[in-house]
């Protein structure tokens, strides 16, 4: 491929460039179809999309069944980040009190009720829920668990199955996640 035939992949790339505008992941296993498709192309194409991207100060970093960008030479983590990861720390100690399967290589499908009902009936899970910062201002339990998945979909590590709200999958930049838990235990 070469800069002449960047037209011909126009669609490919605003997709592309949503997901890095937006600091999206691009995952193998998404159930959107266009992502799938940037992802097979990013898959096909790796080093040309890099080299694109490096122009304007981006690299393209690729793990096992997901691609992201970051920005060239970002020294230090802004503080929202920080917390970020504070909250995905609790989140992923809940999800794996809840289930030790859940993971970036078992992504479901998994049902907000049937976690709403795990909730409502193990004091150590709801004890872990009232714990969470970001979910101080929820009041009923479906309520943040419907704030879990939310913001595990908003920030490209889960997605509806189609167009069933209530269920989801974990996709493969949940591997991300575990990652940085495992870099955090390494280093305490």
């Amino acid at each position: 491929m070469n800069l002449l035939q960047l037209d011909d992949y126009k669609e490919i790339f605003q997709v592309i460039e949503d997901c890095r505008v937006n600091g999206r992941f691009i995952n193998e296993n998404s159930t959107d179809y266009k992502i799938k498709e940037a992802y097979n192309f990013i898959l096909q194409y790796r080093q040309e999309v890099k080299t694109y991207f490096s122009i304007i100060g981006y690299t393209l970093i690729s793990e096992k069944g997901y691609f992201y960008f970051i920005i060239e030479g970002y020294e230090t983590i802004p503080k929202p980040y920080v917390n970020s990861y504070i909250d995905y720390i609790d989140i992923y100690r809940f999800l794996k009190l809840l289930n030790t399967n859940i993971s970036s290589s078992d992504g479901g499908p998994y049902s907000a009720s049937d976690i709403e009902s795990r909730l409502n009936g193990d004091i150590e899970l709801k004890t872990m829920v009232d714990k969470m910062n970001f979910l101080k201002k929820r009041s009923t339990n479906r309520e943040a668990i419907d704030s879990i998945i939310l913001r595990l979909k908003n920030d490209g590590f889960a997605q509806s199955m189609g167009n069933k709200e209530e269920e989801f999958l974990i996709l493969r930049s949940f591997k991300f996640i575990e990652d940085m838990i495992e870099e955090i235990e390494y280093e305490l």
